[in-house]
């Protein structure tokens, strides 16, 4: 997957969830992909998702979103 397909997968998440954040970078590195998103609060939540199949994926990236909610 590239920088896009994983920011709209987050951008997917968020608007399916109905979730209160708005995405601010996705950043690939050796250790996986790197997420920031800002909260409605104006807060920032930073997480890290491993690459791999996407619905593994939107998995990981759903519960660390719902996690930080």
């Amino acid at each position: 997957m590239n920088t896009t397909e994983v920011e709209t997968m987050v951008r997917s998440v968020i608007v399916h969830l109905g979730l209160p954040f708005s995405v601010l970078s996705v950043v690939g590195s050796p250790a996986g992909w790197n997420i920031r998103v800002r909260a409605s609060t104006g807060g920032t939540v930073a997480f890290t998702v491993v690459g791999g199949r996407p619905l593994s994926m939107r998995t990981a990236i759903q519960e660390k979103l719902e996690d930080a909610f």
